[in-house]
């Protein structure tokens, strides 16, 4: 099975942000951020319930995820029960449904589009922010915000 998010960010790696300059302005901002081995950009030291990458295509996403593996083990114990792909994605939405209720009423209004992201590996439901039209200081904004919106009773806004 192909990674979706690879294939967006393949898509339109010719039209995306310069990440290197990014990853500097980030990092001069004092959010510490590695480039994976995707060619995505990921923020390291971001909230605990949710990854912060930045594709080349464009967009900041804030993914929710889990190991479909780790699930499967949680869900059948140390039983041979064998659940289906489509009975396991259930599985993992429903466990990721808190954490989008939590967070759904701040990535919204702040323009944020939603996505579910399954593969071999992970179930994800992502925020994502378009960057498109917005210059490295904006992107840099979004990430900042995305930070905050991970803590409890701060100050969120909305972000640009």
């Amino acid at each position: 099975m192909s990674d979706p998010v690879q294939e967006k960010t393949a898509q339109a790696a010719s039209t995306g942000i310069d990440l290197g300059r990014l990853e500097t302005l980030l990092r001069e901002a004092g959010i510490p951020c590695h480039k994976d081995a995707s060619g995505r950009l990921a923020v390291a030291d971001g909230p605990e319930d949710y990854l912060i990458e930045v594709h080349p295509a464009g967009g900041v996403w804030c993914l929710f995820g889990i190991d479909m593996e780790e699930l499967r083990l949680l869900v059948s114990g140390s039983g041979n029960e064998d659940l289906g792909e489509d009975e396991l994605q259930r599985v993992a939405r429903e466990h990721l449904r808190p954490l989008y209720r939590r967070y759904q009423p701040f990535f919204a209004p702040a323009g944020f589009q939603e996505e579910v992201v399954v593969d071999a590996e992970s179930y994800a439901i992502a925020f994502v922010k378009p960057t498109a039209g917005l210059s490295p200081a904006e992107i840099v904004e979004v990430v900042r915000w995305c930070c905050r919106a991970g803590q409890p009773a701060r100050g969120r806004g909305v972000a640009r």
